[in-house]
């Protein structure tokens, strides 16, 4: 037994998210500069967690753990996250997931990812994050379904529409898509297969704006059509938070020009939405 230390990425939304076969799913964003940071001190003579007011989600989930494996002592868990909350960046998976692993390394439990995610699952509605890379992940019922290599190299220009939203809230709706949106949560899957294989990016992109035009139905994005009108004229594409308030633009870090690109982009972001723009790679 020994101080532990955890560590888990955000994300910038998502870069698909509907159905599949009628399984909910979503395809991971992570995004390595947003992360949340877990230490956890055991207390032989405490039999609680203990931790600061709004990280009660993590604290469940690390006594979660403690219970599967029949530990009785607690203890105080402290956390430290860049992640803004309830903008739809995993702000609550990321801080779990930090936070199991933190236990975890205290304790040198055999801690797996598929054991992470049923227990964030049991929470609420997570992201696919405890798993490295990219993957296709059932968010609602904490299940990996398939994993892929890591992205592309990419730049990530955007901003917060503002405001917030209660993942569970927004889960617990009923999402009404057409055949139409299903065939095209299908093709958008595929892209993302094909694009990752293949490094060819602009399949990325495609496929992220294929899933954020769905989402507009139900999570509308302030400046969505100037966003996708910008990405179609510098070859990117548009992401969302298909559950929160950020959206961007996706850019192939390697196109010759991507410094210019940035800087035209980020100019004309900040004119629409007159708010610190985000950029992340």
């Amino acid at each position: 037994m020994k101080i532990g230390s955890g560590s888990c990425s955000g994300t910038f939304g998502e870069l698909v998210q509907g159905v599949i076969e009628e399984r909910p799913f979503l395809i991971t964003l992570p995004v390595k500069e947003l992360k949340s940071s877990a230490l956890f001190v055991p207390d032989q003579n405490a039999i609680d967690i203990v931790t600061v007011r709004g990280r009660q989600k993590a604290r469940m989930a690390c006594e979660k753990l403690l219970k599967t494996f029949g530990i009785k002592i607690g203890g105080c868990l402290h956390i430290h996250s860049n992640i803004p909350i309830g903008k739809g960046m995993a702000s609550s998976s990321a801080d779990m997931i930090a936070a199991v692993r933190a236990v975890s390394d205290s304790y040198s439990l055999p801690v797996t990812e598929e054991l992470i995610s049923r227990i964030a699952a049991e929470i609420e509605p997570t992201d696919g994050v405890m798993y490295e890379g990219v993957v296709a992940y059932d968010y609602l019922n904490g299940q990996l379904i398939e994993a892929f290599a890591s992205l592309p190299p990419f730049t990530l220009i955007g901003f917060d529409v503002g405001g917030s939203v209660d993942t569970v809230e927004f889960n617990q709706q009923k999402k009404e898509y057409s055949k139409k949106h299903k065939k095209k949560f299908q093709q958008a899957y595929e892209l993302v297969t094909e694009g990752i294989r293949s490094g060819n990016f602009a399949y990325l992109c495609e496929a992220a704006t294929i899933s954020a035009r769905i989402n507009q139905q139900l999570l509308p994005k302030q400046y969505f059509d100037e966003l996708e009108q910008l990405a179609q004229r510098y070859s990117g594409g548009v992401v969302v938070a298909h559950s929160g308030t950020v959206a961007g633009i996706l850019l192939d870090a390697q196109m010759p020009n991507i410094q210019m690109v940035s800087r035209e982009i980020k100019q004309k972001l900040y004119s629409l939405n007159g708010t610190r723009v985000l950029q992340f790679s």
